[in-house]
C-alpha cells in the first residue's frame, strides 16, 4: 500500500487552482476518474463546489468533462455513432452483464471484441468493465437528452425481460422526461434495500431519483432514505437538505426516522452527543467536554451512538456497537477494548465503491470509517504509532474520516509522528479535534508483554515483509494449499472480498469461490472470519 504520505498532499488543490481545501478521499476519487495528468486533475477540481471539495455533497457521476480529460479519452481511432451508442449504453447500465448490454443495444459479442470497442470494454465470464471512466463521461456528456432517454428505456425493457426488476425501475425512471409517480414507491423500496447491503452512494442516487417522482408519503419517504443514505455516505450536507424536506411534508410516520438521522448529523458536524437521557441534544446545549467528568473514551463512545441509532445496515450497526463498546472500555479496560474491536475489524467487509450494482454486503463509507479511525486510535494507544499511521493512511484516501468521533482522526494524524499534513489536511476539511478526542490519544503507558501482542495489531498484519506477521502460516500451509489456493487465502485474511481477490488475480468470481472452498476443507474452517482469525493466530 503506498501511504498518503509519501505522495504529494492531495488534499491541496494542484498548482493553477485557487487553493481550496479539498478532502483526502475525494481527490483520490477524482483522480481515479479522470487519471495521473495533473493538469486533468486540477481543472476537474477547479469545476467541483467548495462542499464537493471537502466531501460532504455527492460529486456528480458522470464528473464534468474538461478540455484535459476530452483531449486524453479521445486520443485513439475515431468512434462511429454505433460505437457511442454502445459505450453510452455500457456506461449507465448498473449491471455490468454482457447478455444485458447487448440485447438492449442489438450488437453482437463480435463487435465488442473488435476494434475499436475490444479497448474500451474489457470481458470476461460474461461480465464487462468500461475500461476508461474519461471516455465513460466524454460519451455521456456528448449525448443529447433524446439519445439519453432511449438507451435507458432500452436497457429497462431488457432488464425487465432478464428478471432484474429493481434496476429495469431505475432505468425506467431515467428514461422518463416527466416524473412518474407509479415508479416511485419501488424506487423507494430499492433504495432501502441498497442501504441495507451498505451501499449508500447508490441507495442515495435512487432515492434522489424516487424523489423527483414520489407524491405525498412516499416523497416523504423517498426525502428520509436519501437523507439517511446521504449521512453513512458522509455527505453531511446533502443528508441536511434531505432531512429538512422530510420536515416540510408533515407526514408523521417518517419524522421520527428523520430526528434520528439527524441527530446523528449533529454528532458529526458539531460534535453533539446523545445526553444520558438517551435523546439528542439540541442547539445551545452543553458541548462535550463542559463540566464532563465521564473519560475520554467515553466521551467520544457518546459520540458514535447518534451515528449506530441512524443505520440501517446490520453489519453497519455491528461495528458501530462494537466502536462505541471498545471506546467506553479504552481508559479503564484497554485489554478488553482491544479485543473487541479486533474481533470488528476481521470479521468486517471493507465499503467498496463500484460503479454496478454487483457485490457482496459491506460496511457504508461512514461505518467503516469509525472502524478505521477508533482501530488506529487503539493501535496508537498500545504504542504502535507506525502501524495506526497506514491504517488511517488508508483509511483517509478512501473514507470520509474527518468528521468522525469529534475529529479523532486530525488527532491521530498529529501523534503519529512524522510529517503533519494529512492532520492539517484533515482539520481543513472537518471539524478541530475536541477536549476528549485529544485527551484519548495520550499514551496510557500500560504493560503489553511482547509475546502477546494487541489482537488490533494481529488483525491489521499482512504478509509484506512483516516478520512478526503471516509468514509463519503461508509456510505452513504452502504444503497443505496449491499456489493459487494460497493466493486467495492470503487476499481474504487480508480483507478483500471475492470481487476484490479476484480483480486482483484477475480469474472470475467462480474460480475464487471455488479456491476458498477448497481451502476451507484443506485448513478445516467453515467462513472468511473463521479462516482470517486461524491465519492471524500465532504457531504453536
Amino acid at each position: 500500500m503506498t501511504s498518503i504520505r509519501d505522495t504529494a498532499a492531495p488534499w491541496q488543490s494542484p498548482p493553477g487552482v485557487r487553493a481550496r481545501p479539498v478532502a483526502p478521499q475525494v481527490v483520490r476519487r477524482v483522480s481515479e476518474l479522470v487519471g495521473a495528468d495533473s493538469e486533468a486533475l486540477a481543472q476537474t477540481l477547479g469545476l467541483l463546489d467548495p462542499r464537493q471539495l471537502v466531501g460532504v455533497a455527492a460529486l456528480p457521476d458522470p464528473l464534468p468533462v474538461t478540455p484535459a480529460v476530452r483531449a486524453a479519452a479521445l486520443d485513439g481511432p475515431v468512434l462511429d455513432p454505433e460505437d457511442r451508442r454502445l459505450l453510452l449504453a455500457a456506461g449507465v447500465l448498473v449491471l455490468d452483464r454482457v447478455d444485458v448490454l447487448l440485447g438492449a443495444t442489438g450488437a453482437s459479442v463480435e463487435r465488442l471484441l473488435a476494434p475499436p470497442l475490444a479497448g474500451h470494454l474489457h470481458l470476461a465470464d460474461g461480465r464487462y468493465r468500461v475500461a476508461d471512466p474519461r471516455l465513460r463521461a466524454v460519451v455521456h456528456e456528448d449525448a443529447d437528452l433524446t439519445e439519453r432517454t432511449a438507451v435507458h428505456a432500452s436497457l429497462a425493457a431488457e432488464l425487465e425481460r432478464v428478471g432484474e426488476p429493481g434496476a429495469a425501475r431505475w432505468h425506467a425512471a431515467l428514461a422518463t422526461l416527466a416524473g412518474d409517480p407509479a415508479l416511485a414507491d419501488g424506487l423507494v423500496r430499492l433504495a432501502r434495500q441498497r442501504l441495507g447491503q451498505g451501499c449508500a452512494v447508490a441507495a442515495h442516487a435512487v432515492a434522489r431519483e424516487a424523489a423527483s417522482h414520489g407524491t405525498g408519503e412516499v416523497r416523504a419517504r423517498a426525502f428520509l432514505v436519501a437523507g439517511r443514505a446521504a449521512l453513512l455516505a458522509g455527505y453531511l450536507h446533502d443528508a441536511v437538505g434531505w432531512l429538512e424536506r422530510v420536515a416540510s411534508t408533515g407526514v408523521a410516520a417518517v419524522q421520527e426516522g428523520a430526528e434520528r438521522a439527524r441527530d446523528a448529523v449533529l454528532a458529526l458536524a458539531d460534535a453533539r452527543p446523545l445526553d444520558r437521557a438517551g435523546t439528542g441534544t439540541r442547539p445551545g446545549a452543553a458541548s462535550l467536554d463542559e463540566d464532563d467528568e465521564d473519560p475520554p473514551g467515553v466521551r467520544l463512545a457518546r459520540l458514535v451512538v447518534p451515528v449506530a441509532r441512524a443505520t440501517v445496515s446490520p453489519a453497519d450497526r455491528a461495528v458501530l456497537a462494537a466502536v462505541v463498546d471498545a471506546l467506553a472500555r479504552l481508559d479503564r479496560y484497554p485489554r478488553e477494548a482491544d479485543e473487541v474491536l479486533a474481533r470488528a475489524v476481521v470479521t468486517a467487509v471493507p465499503y467498496r465503491e463500484t460503479a454496478v450494482w454487483t457485490g457482496t454486503d459491506g460496511l457504508s463509507p461512514l461505518a467503516e470509517a469509525h472502524l478505521r479511525v477508533v482501530q488506529a486510535l487503539v493501535l496508537l494507544r498500545g504504542g504502535d504509532a507506525e502501524q495506526a499511521a497506514r491504517v488511517l493512511d488508508d483509511a483517509a484516501a478512501r473514507l470520509p474520516v474527518s468528521h468522525v468521533v469529534g475529529g479523532l482522526a486530525a488527532e491521530v494524524a498529529r501523534r503519529t509522528g512524522g510529517s503533519d499534513t494529512l492532520a492539517a489536511g484533515l482539520r481543513a476539511v472537518g471539524p478541530e479535534p475536541v477536549a476528549a478526542a485529544v485527551a484519548a490519544c495520550r499514551d496510557l503507558g500500560y504493560p503489553r508483554p511482547a509475546a502477546v501482542p494487541s489482537l488490533v495489531v494481529s488483525a491489521v498484519r499482512s504478509c509484506r515483509g512483516d516478520p512478526d506477521g503471516l509468514a509463519d502460516v503461508w509456510a505452513r500451509w504452502a504444503g497443505v494449499l496449491t499456489a493459487r489456493e494460497l493466493d486467495v487465502a492470503r487476499l481474504v485474511a487480508d480483507g478483500l472480498a471475492n470481487k476484490q481477490v479476484a480483480d486482483r488475480l484477475c480469474v472470475s468470481v467462480r474460480t475464487v469461490e471455488v479456491h476458498l472452498g477448497r481451502v476451507f476443507r484443506k485448513v478445516g474452517v467453515s467462513s472468511r472470519a473463521e479462516l482470517t482469525v486461524v491465519a492471524l493466530r500465532p504457531a504453536s
